[in-house]
């Protein structure tokens, strides 16, 4: 196959030059600083994917380890994980449940409902004795990292924050949105088969973009916090957000 001749539909650009973000950044200037300063254009319904970290960075959302007081519970699932005894205590406080240990990981179900490794608590990119949380409320910081974008770009925009989780099944982590503006995260169409059969299709397209999004993002030293996917046809919605897909 002639690949200079394919016709790709979807694109990723991911954003250069993005610094470390310090707490009470704006995450939509500065996105639209380095995307634009670039050559970058904004078109309708891009989509704009970051990391919960920078924008956890941003709200403040971090802990100093040194802070926390271990309890009894966190010291027995230190003991059984082999991880630190302050660690394991966030890893409580920002749980709705324990779910239970699989090695050194421990299965929790946050407080907004995700489930996975670790609560979504994050130690790598940060400096010693400091861990990231995830967003208080990660609707609602895509709503207004969204409403920055639009009112600098004039565009119909849509954005996605993301984090990667591990689970109880799979030896790695992957991508997956735990906030959403302007976008339906699970667009439902009634289609056929290839025989014609009657079917309705669910696919879970916000964690889609997400993963696609996470190829570029990396999880080590990349230093591309923020994406932007073009091509993707989404439908547009005000009021969606990431409980609407979750059980909780």
């Amino acid at each position: 196959m002639d690949t200079l001749n394919y016709k790709f539909k979807i694109g990723l650009y991911p954003i250069p030059g993005i610094p470390l973000i310090k707490a009470g950044d704006d995450i939509a200037q500065i996105i639209y600083w380095y995307a634009t300063d670039d050559g970058f254009v904004f078109q309708d319904h891009d989509v704009i994917v970051v990391t919960h970290k920078i924008v956890s960075k941003a709200e403040n959302a971090c802990v100093k380890l040194s802070y926390i007081t271990p309890s009894i519970y966190a010291r027995e699932l230190a003991e059984k994980t082999g991880r630190d005894p302050k660690l394991c205590q966030v890893y409580i406080n920002e749980s709705k449940e324990i779910i239970g240990i699989n090695g050194r990981h421990v299965i929790t179900r946050h407080r907004l409902g995700f489930v996975g490794t670790g609560a979504g608590v994050d130690s790598s990119n940060m400096s010693e004795g400091r861990v990231c949380l995830l967003p208080k409320d990660p609707d609602a910081s895509a709503r207004e990292i969204r409403s920055g974008l639009k009112k600098l770009t004039k565009k119909e925009l849509a954005v996605i924050i993301c984090d990667t989780f591990s689970t109880a099944y799979r030896n790695h982590s992957f991508s997956f949105a735990i906030g959403i503006a302007g976008i339906q995260p699970l667009p439902t169409r009634d289609t056929a088969d290839l025989y014609g059969k009657a079917k309705q299709t669910a696919a879970p397209q916000v964690d889609e973009i997400a993963v696609a999004a996470g190829m570029l993002m990396g999880q080590a030293n990349e230093s591309v916090p923020g994406v932007i996917v073009r091509g993707v046809k989404y439908t547009v919605s005000e009021d969606a957000g990431i409980k609407d897909i979750l059980v909780v």
